[in-house]
């Protein structure tokens, strides 16, 4: 836990997170409704970090992005919506949640920190991106030797990985189309390559690490934060950080018309964009959008910044423009059709 002072506000190493008017109020409150698409467990550990550092309870409900979107959207529309923040791992989906009115304007306290990072804040404060899901590969420990583990994005594609490989199908979300377009900067034969590897194609992430950790595959593509969580929890698996790069995407965040209202909502917002907050999302193996901060490695692991040339993002625009192209080439080159 870091040094808390809420004497005078609400002050966590050293910074200001919300002033004593917010504070008190929030407390008074007692809890922020938070609507959230991230996995149940980092959504789990964050309410009980958030709740720990500022004396204000959760009441969340998680659900995947499609979902989650057609719920808010349905209650947003019907003047119902009622959760005070709302987090979507789809970039796509956020734009539409500003275009419906859903996100409202809310400048948080460490927007003078954000001021000269690029793409986290969005329309004004519409809405942020406050950290980034990192995919990168990870191997079964108990089956494969360090020193025969595949330790850059190259080595996946030699012979002796041939069917031992797990991926999820680039059409199942966003992190996985930007590990293809990460992939395919790489080297534009890459998608081609793999497919020659025979791997195991998998619908979702977490079918896939199962399969991990049972060593029905050797080596599977890996988002960082949810493979790192099974790795906690006693799940044989090591993760890797290739020295050619890590692909991110964008997690997006943003306090309702409701939630303007409810100081916990933007007192939720403010912690998240603060140190503490980001040093938490990178502590669980995400990548924090802010770069002002100390770098905070995931257990033994480091990721690379979020200003840094190791993590390459797949941009909001990219998803709009590109991402119908990039699943439909891929399912051809993996002979892929669902």
């Amino acid at each position: 836990m870091p040094e808390i002072d809420d004497s005078d506000g609400l002050v966590i190493d050293g910074e200001q997170v919300a002033d004593a008017e917010l504070l008190e109020a929030a407390r008074e409150e007692g809890s922020v409704g938070w609507y959230t698409a991230s996995g149940a467990e980092s959504a789990e550990v964050t309410a009980a970090r958030f709740e720990a550092e500022t004396g204000v309870d959760v009441d969340m409900t998680r659900m995947p992005s499609g979902k989650l979107s057609e719920r808010v959207l349905s209650e947003a529309g019907a003047g119902r919506l009622e959760a005070g923040v709302v987090t979507i791992t789809d970039p796509v989906l956020a734009e539409e949640f500003a275009e419906a009115g859903v996100y409202a304007p809310y400048e948080v306290t460490s927007s003078d920190a954000l001021a000269d990072t690029e793409g986290v804040v969005y329309e004004d404060g519409l809405y942020y991106a406050p950290y980034y899901s990192a995919y990168a590969f990870s191997y079964n420990n108990q089956v494969v030797q360090k020193g025969d583990a595949p330790k850059d994005w190259s080595d996946l594609l030699d012979p002796k990985w041939k069917g031992k490989v797990g991926i999820v199908n680039a059409g199942a979300g966003g992190t996985v189309q930007g590990l293809a377009k990460f992939q395919e900067e790489l080297d534009a034969d890459y998608w081609e390559k793999l497919a020659a590897q025979e791997p195991r194609i998998f619908d979702t992430t977490s079918v896939q690490l199962e399969a991990l950790a049972r060593g029905e595959i050797e080596v599977a593509t890996s988002g960082f934060n949810s493979t790192y969580g099974a790795e906690v929890a006693g799940a044989p698996i090591t993760l890797v950080v290739p020295p050619s790069g890590v692909s991110g995407t964008y997690n997006m965040q943003g306090v309702t018309e409701a939630g303007l209202d409810s100081a916990a909502a933007k007192l939720f917002q403010d912690w998240t964009m603060s140190t503490s907050g980001q040093r938490f999302a990178a502590a669980q193996g995400f990548v924090a959008a802010r770069t002002d901060i100390p770098t905070t490695r995931t257990g033994s692991y480091e990721l690379p910044s979020g200003d840094s040339d190791g993590l390459e993002l797949y941009t909001p625009e990219q998803a709009r423009t590109e991402g119908a192209d990039i699943v439909a080439r891929w399912n051809r080159a993996f002979g892929y059709s669902g």
